[in-house]
């Protein structure tokens, strides 16, 4: 075990007391904290004469009290200077409440029934983070109408048929989640190949200088094996904490913005937020994925790396494995633009490209969060089944300097490990 402890911390050391660690995360730093900003920027030097569209609103009053301009109270009250968005009562009556979905020229419809004082409201609304703002207005005017006095809402949902069900995400907020999702998981990619190559580097450097040698003298090929992808797996993490801390000083530079400066907190973390209604539960997928997709492809990049004989050698191996890693990444950023749901579905069950499919499934309301969670037991099955596997190859290999093919090579190498298993 202390043999372990001094492989892992050593391992870790190698890279993080390195010029190229500290010069990257300054300028990841930097690049976050512009991103998370970037809507409190382009609004900051934005043009002060450009006014956001208000919303269309209709305002319907079937109260006992018609003589109140219900319309003009509820406009006023909407309206304020604290929120970006803003509201425009365009008409007092609505035909027909069920075309509402599919009228373009209506964005909230307002029915107001019963006694005034304390009504029953029904309410359709397409900008769905507008709820919130819209109930709290609503029942501040009623309070100031006659006493305190609360109202019944009911929120309206649109009834999803056929195409139209993506599930939890409403289709204005999908659209905008698959324009950003790729600056979102651009990060978690990254990390995955930069651990990779990594091990993979790590472990051929000490091969092809013969310095594996004496360490499998005094360490067990298997212990040498796990303590490489532990390693791996905590610098990942402590990159990824680095990351999240860059996320959080974004938000709370972006809310210093807001105070130091005539313009509103934004931010597009905020913005993600009141788009994904689930993005908790998101969040703690996407790490679980990010954790486990890390142990795969390093399990994977040992394998590789343990077979080859020179750096050359390696980066002609592992060719395939970066090529699966992008694939995934690129699935999980295109098809969902292509609407083909029923493909992305599929792949967030398929363990080589999960890490990064399911999570975009899941934010993009193509899947529920049962689905994540077996697509996340699939995962972890298949990475514990193949370090079962590749350990007793890896144990052969590393100390191994055949230049033959790469799958005769394998091959005997298979041959070796579980012949020897067996007997």
């Amino acid at each position: 075990m202390n043999k372990f402890k001094y492989l892992v911390s050593f391992g870790l050391k190698k890279r993080i007391w390195r010029k190229a660690f500290i010069i990257t995360n300054v300028i990841l730093g930097i690049a976050i904290l512009l991103i998370a900003n970037i809507p409190a920027l382009i609004d900051m030097f934005g043009s002060d004469d450009e006014a956001p569209t208000p919303y269309q609103v209709i305002v319907i009053n079937d109260t006992q009290d018609q003589e109140y301009d219900l319309s003009a109270s509820i406009e006023a009250y909407i309206n304020n200077d604290f929120i970006e968005d803003s509201f425009e009562v365009k008409a007092t009556s609505y035909d027909d409440y069920d075309v509402f979905w599919e009228d373009d020229d209506v964005d909230i419809l307002l029915i107001f029934f019963g006694e005034l004082s304390s009504p029953d409201v029904d309410m359709y609304v397409k900008p769905s983070h507008t709820e919130r703002h819209l109930i709290n207005n609503i029942q501040r005017f009623l309070n100031d109408y006659q006493g305190i006095e609360f109202a019944n809402f009911n929120v309206i949902e649109r009834e999803q048929t056929g195409d139209e069900d993506h599930g939890r995400i409403a289709p204005e907020d999908r659209m905008f989640i698959e324009g950003i999702v790729s600056i979102l998981f651009l990060p978690m990619f990254m990390l995955i190949i930069f651990a990779t190559q990594f091990l993979g580097v790590d472990i051929i450097e000490e091969k092809s200088s013969k310095a594996i040698e004496t360490i499998i003298a005094s360490v067990p090929a298997k212990i040498h094996f796990l303590s490489k992808i532990t390693a791996s797996v905590g610098f990942l993490l402590i990159q990824g904490s680095l990351l999240i801390i860059y996320g959080l000083l974004g938000a709370g530079l972006g809310r210093i913005m807001s105070t130091t400066v005539d313009t509103e907190a934004l931010s597009l973390f905020a913005e993600v937020a009141t788009r994904i209604p689930d993005w908790p539960v998101l969040l703690m997928l996407t790490i679980l994925f990010m954790l486990a997709g890390t142990v795969l492809f390093l399990t994977l990049s040992a394998l590789v790396a343990s077979i080859a004989t020179t750096q050359e050698d390696y980066q002609q191996f592992q060719a395939p494995l970066v090529l699966i890693l992008i694939s995934g990444f690129y699935i999980g950023i295109f098809l969902p633009m292509m609407g083909a749901d029923g493909f992305i579905k599929i792949a967030s069950f398929i363990p080589l490209f999960s890490p990064f499919v399911a999570p975009i499934a899941f934010a993009t309301g193509v899947t529920s969060v049962w689905h994540g969670l077996i697509s996340l037991l699939i995962l972890i099955l298949t990475v514990l089944l193949l370090m079962y596997v590749i350990s007793p190859i890896y144990k052969v290999a590393i100390l191994s300097y055949e230049e033959t093919k790469f799958f005769r090579r394998i091959g005997r190498y298979v041959k070796k490990a579980f012949s020897k298993k067996n007997t």
